[in-house]
């Protein structure tokens, strides 16, 4: 069952440890390489790591056909509401928040990850988002779900990218990833909304099914919180 797994993978191992956690991590912005490659800039990505965001080994992702139906839909809503800031730049951004909905559709997935790969070459909106320097998104460096991933290629030794950890995923059902974007230019803003709705880059997502191995910290905090239990089982005996 999805939630299940979800919860045995990930809330596990945060409640065990949860009187040892530190103080909330400051959310990071992530930006795209700036030379047009896919992947994530190397200053940002560098943050994100220093921030406590964690890594996935590099991996083989799969996508859906180029033609015929869907292995996995993924349900961007578009335009939404967004704050737009006419001089933004990377310290003040242009901000809006969404949800992506992923549907399993050919069947089920377990322990599944969306893998965010960069700006979508086939975004409507590519003329006007046009710098992918100034496009990104802003995670909670805090939460285990977003990790660091990199592709298994040879020729690709220094591109990394995001990922979401979606958990098991029955044939037919959904998840809901929390995404805040980050653009550093004024938002493309859709005529006549009101209230007004302003249209955000697109991105090119693919998939990947990896168990969740826990990070050297998490290995630690669970090796405290397991200390703390026995404590006070010792004083409750």
């Amino acid at each position: 069952m999805r939630i299940g797994r979800r919860l045995g993978v990930l809330g596990g191992l945060l409640l065990v440890g949860f009187s040892a956690l530190p103080a909330a991590a400051a959310p990071i912005k992530l930006w795209l390489e700036p030379n047009g490659g896919f992947g994530f800039g190397a200053a940002s990505v560098g943050a994100a790591s220093a921030a406590g965001v964690g890594s996935l080994p590099d991996s083989l992702f799969f996508s859906n056909p180029s033609s015929g139906s869907p292995r996995i839909t993924i349900t961007t809503p578009s335009p939404i509401q967004g704050t737009s800031v006419q001089n933004a730049s990377l310290a003040n951004p242009s901000t809006g928040t969404s949800t992506w909905t992923v549907t399993a559709l050919d069947r089920a997935y377990q322990d599944l990850w969306i893998v965010i790969q960069g700006h979508e070459p086939g975004d409507p909106n590519a003329s006007y988002y046009n710098e992918n320097h100034r496009i990104g998104l802003q995670i909670d460096a805090a939460d285990p779900s977003w990790r660091l991933i990199g592709p298994a290629d040879p020729n690709y030794p220094d591109v990394t990218y995001l990922a979401y950890f979606v958990g098991d995923l029955a044939q037919g059902a959904s998840f809901d990833v929390p995404i805040s974007y980050v653009v550093a230019k004024a938002l493309k803003v859709v005529p006549n909304t009101n209230p007004r709705l302003c249209a955000f880059p697109q991105y090119r997502v693919n998939f990947l099914e990896l168990a969740v191995v826990p990070e050297p910290a998490t290995l630690s905090l669970l090796a405290l919180g397991g200390a703390l239990l026995a404590t006070r089982k010792r004083r409750h005996a």
